[in-house]
């Protein structure tokens, strides 16, 4: 193809933009103006997508897009083994370049003992620059020998032939899938031959007879007669099997073995010995500790010049820092920070990582102090406040206890209300202490022990808010034994109390009766009505 045999000139892919690349293309091709139909970047990617899509399972298209791909590099086959004779016939190019993707191949060669099996690149000076070899791929194929002992003894028709079979894949990416020997012998072998039986051949040899029968003569008709009785006088078996006969016939017969493939990898990918390996690694373990090495440098240095810049900038604009700190300590810190950064600067620069760590901690001795001090300027009013709060507000928990939770352990309860009291006055004692003791002095209490007692005493709260109200007693049910004998004492009781009811009864109406006859009598007889009673 020649650049007047091209129609038109697209360009796609995001590099196309750059100018310089679009001015050698016109020159190149000769042309004052480039095809622009397309978008540069799209069309990649949907080419990109759709192709995906044409070799995935999962997803269905509506119709397959034609797309065809090529090998972007020609391959080259090479054998090598003992005794083997190069053919001029086999094609020592095994896929040609712009090659249609995928593809299976095979080459036969005519050989009898093992061989080796490597693959190449066709053109060197194609391949991208640091590409050491040319060979990508060796292969070992073994076992062909011992088929050529096994059927040289044979009666072997051709040569004894390998089969070797490739494959290129969609990836452009060229591999020997598997080998086989290909033996044909041809030889003599007895086959089975049907013969036919008595019977059948009787009736072929009377069938001609029979039609001949009407110009036959007398005498001739007395032989047949006589032949038929001879036959009639033969035993025959009736159930005669059909009889079987061998026969030498020359077959030919071909053998396919399989023969072992082993990959020996070439190139870039060869597999290290045991001695580079160790090599290597020892020489990747120093490389990796070095720049661990470098990192924590970097990072000290940047700590070291982080923290000069924040003391200075608090020394310089912090009101509260000269509360916390006197203007001796002030001082001395300063200058000892514009030390260490005039050192940071100078002699620092190529400093190992001990020495920017040891300069930091010199500073932090003199600057830490000044620092806690300033933060607890705030922090430990704040939490002596929180902790009164919650001082008050235990009181009124203590009081729902008493009112809603008469459950609860007394004994638990008064000793957080004596622990409540024990923090409250050790609170008052340390802030008394406090107000005595200068700012710029060690502090006398720190907001941390504060909310640590605090929470102690929360903890001891919550333990106690967490015992549930126990369950009220239920009377158990009489079982079923017990049941008859409590039906029979209260079918007793209610006789007897009836009984008794009866009988006061009866001594009512007596006493009713007695008095009613005693009312009209004299008193004497009244006596005598208190003894009937």
């Amino acid at each position: 193809m020649k650049i007047d045999d091209i129609y038109a000139v697209e360009l796609i892919g995001g590099a196309t933009r750059v100018p310089k690349l679009q001015a050698k293309l016109q020159e190149f091709l000769g042309r004052r103006e480039l095809d622009k139909h397309l978008d540069a970047d799209e069309a990649i990617v949907l080419g990109a997508s759709l192709h995906a899509a044409n070799l995935s399972d999962g997803i269905k298209l509506n119709r397959k897009l034609g797309m065809i791909d090529g090998s972007t590099y020609a391959f080259m086959l090479e054998i090598d083994g003992p005794d083997y004779v190069k053919d001029e016939s086999i094609d020592q190019i095994l896929v040609p370049r712009m090659k249609k993707m995928p593809i299976k191949m095979f080459r036969s060669i005519r050989h009898t003992k093992d061989f080796d099996v490597s693959l190449n690149y066709d053109k060197a000076y194609e391949l991208p620059p640091g590409i050491q070899s040319h060979k990508f791929a060796e292969y070992s194929v073994s076992g062909l020998t011992d088929a050529t002992e096994k059927y040289s003894s044979r009666n072997l028709s051709a040569p004894i032939k390998a089969n070797i079979h490739f494959s290129l894949s969609r990836s452009g990416i060229v591999s020997l899938d598997r080998a086989e020997a290909v033996i044909e012998i041809t030889e003599w072998v007895d086959v089975p031959k049907k013969i036919l039986t008595l019977e059948s051949n009787n009736t072929n040899q009377n069938s001609p007879s029979e039609a001949g029968a009407a110009n036959s003569t007398p005498d001739s008709k007395d032989n047949l007669n006589s032949d038929s009785d001879n036959n009639s006088s033969t035993p025959i078996d009736e159930g005669n099997a059909q009889e079987t006969i061998t026969e030498k016939v020359l077959k030919k017969r071909t053998f396919r073995v399989p023969l072992k493939v082993v990959e020996k990898t070439t190139g870039a990918g060869t597999i290290l010995s045991k001695e580079l390996y160790s090599e290597a690694k020892n020489r990747l373990e120093a490389l990796d500790k070095k720049d661990a090495e470098r990192r924590k440098t970097a990072e000290l240095k940047n700590n070291l010049e982080s923290y000069i810049y924040s003391m200075k900038e608090k020394l310089e604009e912090s009101t509260d820092i000269l509360t916390v700190s006197t203007e001796q300590e002030r001082q001395s810190f300063a200058e000892k920070l514009n030390e260490v950064q005039d050192w940071l600067y100078m002699d620092g620069e190529d400093a190992q990582a001990n020495e920017f760590k040891e300069r930091l901690d010199q500073l932090k001795a003199i600057g830490d102090p000044i620092l806690f001090r300033l933060s607890e300027l705030k922090a430990r009013p704040a939490a002596c406040e929180n902790a009164r709060l919650y001082l008050s507000e235990l009181q009124k928990i203590v009081k729902n206890w008493e009112t809603n939770k008469p459950w609860l352990p007394k004994k638990r309860v008064d000793d957080v209300v004596s622990e409540a009291e024990k923090v409250k006055s050790w609170l008052e004692e340390k802030e008394t202490l406090q107000k005595s003791t200068p700012a710029h002095s060690q502090p006398a209490f720190t907001s941390e022990e504060v909310v640590d007692k605090i929470l102690d005493l929360q903890d001891k709260v919550a333990s106690i808010n967490r015992i549930p109200k126990p369950k009220p007693k239920i009377e158990k049910k009489p079982t079923k034994e017990e049941e008859p004998a409590n039906k029979e004492k209260t079918a007793s009781s209610e006789s007897a109390s009836s009984e008794t009811e009866s009988t006061g009864t009866s001594q009512e109406s007596n006493a009713t009766e007695g008095d009613q006859s005693a009312s009209p009598e004299t008193s004497d007889s009244e006596p005598q009505s208190h003894d009937e009673l």
